[in-house]
């Protein structure tokens, strides 16, 4: 039995799997570069104090998204609202500490616009 046939057979499609894995690794280049990348050293320092910084970080993260993943009104919204609020969370209240914490819930953001293929 081929492999397409098993594909097939078992009710998955190849094409949704190729474009859901496609979608991840993209929408994972686009929050890192966002949140990295695109963050002058100007925001990370600022965005903190200053919630018009952060809505700057916020806007500059979403744009990347929006250029090169194309996602939806609602997913747009949902990027740029979560990122406003997750990382005063970190950088103004400091109620989330490491990194990881606060990179892990914009993560759990792209699964849920993944998972709810918004």
């Amino acid at each position: 039995m081929g492999y397409s046939r098993r594909i097939r057979e078992s009710g998955r499609n190849y094409y949704d799997d190729w474009h859901l894995r496609f979608n991840a690794i993209n929408l994972l280049a686009c929050h890192f570069v966002g949140d990295f990348a695109f963050q002058s050293t100007w925001m990370s320092l600022e965005k903190g104090k200053s919630w018009e910084v952060n809505f700057y970080h916020a806007a500059t993260y979403t744009a990347v998204f929006v250029l090169f993943a194309h996602p939806t009104v609602l997913a747009t919204a949902v990027l740029f609202v979560t990122h406003v609020i997750v990382d005063p969370l970190k950088a103004r209240y400091k109620i989330i500490g490491p990194i990881w914490l606060d990179q892990l819930l914009h993560l759990l953001t792209i699964v849920l616009i993944l998972g709810l293929h918004i």
